[in-house]
């Protein structure tokens, strides 16, 4: 990603034809980090896991950043960050911050953002990236990431029928349906498939976890009779035995 300087205003240009858009979901592992082809964007605290990034977004309100004890050390990371930073504006205490094109992109592409992730995706098509990718990004684990998926699938739409490749791995759940409608078998789809071996999966952790629970509850019995024992043997042979108690008593703790 490069930059021209004019009146003030900074214009963004691309050098590569490949992007990848990294989130944090599992898939994150799968971006070409070490591929020269690609430009990497990520956003928030993504640097934190040491990867290569080319641009970062934190598009959150600076008074948000600073309400949050968590985010006073982000907000210092972003200061010493080596790479641009795309935000609300530019700060003095963040030397590599850039604004974001907000106004441009809202008139170019409507007003359908609901996240980080849509904004990415716009500003990639804006600058003529001929492939984009993305990892990390499910965007189905809460209610949050639930509403805000269709804004994605949005771009992820508008960018392919503008020719543009769009590649999102098998295990992401952007723009997945259950079945080809009219023409797979409900029971036979992939993602029917995809959903018994996740059953299955979790059902065999559920069952290890249980033994594994059981086993801790019945060391915890175990226990619990051995002290009770214990206090019983006590009881019985030492406390009503007065010599025994006057030789403790001499003898100290």
């Amino acid at each position: 990603m490069s930059f021209e300087s004019k009146d003030g205003m900074i214009t963004l240009k691309r050098d590569k034809n490949k992007i990848a858009i990294v989130g944090f979901a599992p898939t994150w592992v799968k971006a070409p980090f070490d591929d020269p082809e690609f430009e990497i964007w990520a956003c928030n605290e993504f640097y934190m896991l040491k990867k290569r990034i080319d641009m970062l977004f934190e598009l959150h309100p600076r008074h948000e950043l600073e309400n949050k004890d968590r985010n006073k050390e982000h907000v210092k990371a972003l200061g010493e960050l080596k790479c641009p930073i795309l935000m609300q504006k530019h700060f003095d205490d963040i030397p590599l911050s850039i604004p974001f094109p907000k106004d441009y992109i809202v008139e170019k592409y409507g007003t359908y953002f609901t996240n980080t992730i849509s904004w990415q995706i716009a500003l990639a098509i804006d600058l003529g990236f001929q492939e984009i990718h993305l990892y990390g990004i499910n965007m189905a684990n809460d209610e949050e990431y639930k509403s805000q998926r269709p804004s994605v699938e949005y771009f992820v739409g508008l960018a392919r029928g503008k020719g543009i490749k769009v590649v999102i791995p098998d295990e992401c759940d952007i723009c997945k349906s259950w079945l080809l409608y009219g023409f797979d078998d409900e029971l036979g789809s992939v993602m029917a498939h995809r959903l018994k071996h996740f059953m299955d999966e979790n059902r065999e952790k559920q069952r290890q976890a249980q033994a594994a629970a059981e086993q801790n509850i019945a060391t915890m019995h175990q226990a619990i009779g051995m002290v009770n024992a214990t206090d019983y043997l006590m009881k019985a042979f030492i406390y009503p035995n007065a010599n025994t108690n006057e030789t403790m008593n001499q003898k100290g703790p």
